[in-house]
């Protein structure tokens, strides 16, 4: 598999969205948003299961490749604001059963989406629900709420969210969105990065046009957004290097 290392201590794993850290043997990704087909189905637009098993494919292909001993979900494993329905409470758990055995430990992040969360993992005993994780210097959040930043000491936050994606034009005006990694320093010399979704439904929020307001207030308070770089993501062509957001910024 192909991989980029960001601040030579995290990795890329092939073309998916997803990072490896080695040194702590972790496993990152984030917003999976089960159930969204069904609701799409429920607002009139329908769509045929299928992320559950391509998820899985694609983690179980992920997991031999990196055999990791902790995975860390940041944030919004299911769709549904509200309540989880009883559809989408199955798919946590049957994801959550498949991950157990191949990972001995699961820490999940809570995001905006995952209220109610906890019925559907509270049987297993290797996983963990929390607003936030710090491992080993590393603080895991979603990127929701920037409250969770208050009182923390740390040498690398990596959150989700966001779903970044960077737009590019040709000479015609065809635009393209591919989803990112982006990743920066801030003035403390904290090193940032944000994950793209890891479900192919999730839209992405496009991080290179400037008059577009960002879905997650901690960017905007922890670090400059146009100065950091992105790497382009797509599951069929494979890893893009891209320069500042600012040096691609459409407006």
């Amino acid at each position: 598999m192909i991989r980029i290392r960001i601040f030579d201590r995290f990795e890329t794993v092939g073309n998916y969205p997803a990072l490896y850290i080695d040194d702590i043997d972790t496993l990152v990704l984030s917003d999976f948003h089960l159930g969204m087909e069904s609701l799409l189905a429920d607002s009139g637009v329908y769509m045929p299961k299928f992320q559950l098993e391509e998820l899985k494919e694609e983690l179980d292909d992920i997991c031999k490749d990196k055999e990791p001993g902790r995975l860390v979900i940041c944030g919004d494993v299911k769709h549904e604001f509200s309540e989880a329905s009883r559809g989408e409470r199955e798919e946590v758990k049957e994801l959550v059963e498949f991950l157990s055995g191949r990972v001995e430990e699961i820490f999940l992040v809570k995001g905006n989406h995952d209220n109610y969360l906890i019925y559907p993992v509270e049987d297993y005993d290797n996983v963990r629900l929390e607003t936030h994780f710090l491992i080993d210097n590393i603080l895991f959040i979603h990127g929701d709420s920037e409250d969770v930043l208050e009182g923390k000491e740390f040498d690398f936050l990596v959150m989700g969210h966001e779903h970044p994606a960077v737009t590019l034009e040709d000479e015609i005006g065809v635009s393209e969105k591919i989803p990112c990694f982006l990743y920066g320093e801030n003035e403390s010399e904290e090193k940032i990065i944000v994950l793209p979704a890891f479900s192919k439904l999730a839209e992405g929020s496009r991080v290179n046009i400037t008059d577009e307001e960002l879905a997650s207030p901690v960017l905007s308070e922890v670090v400059d957004v146009g100065s950091m770089r992105a790497i382009g993501v797509d599951r069929e062509a494979g890893l893009f290097h891209f320069p500042e957001l600012k040096e691609l910024s459409l407006d």
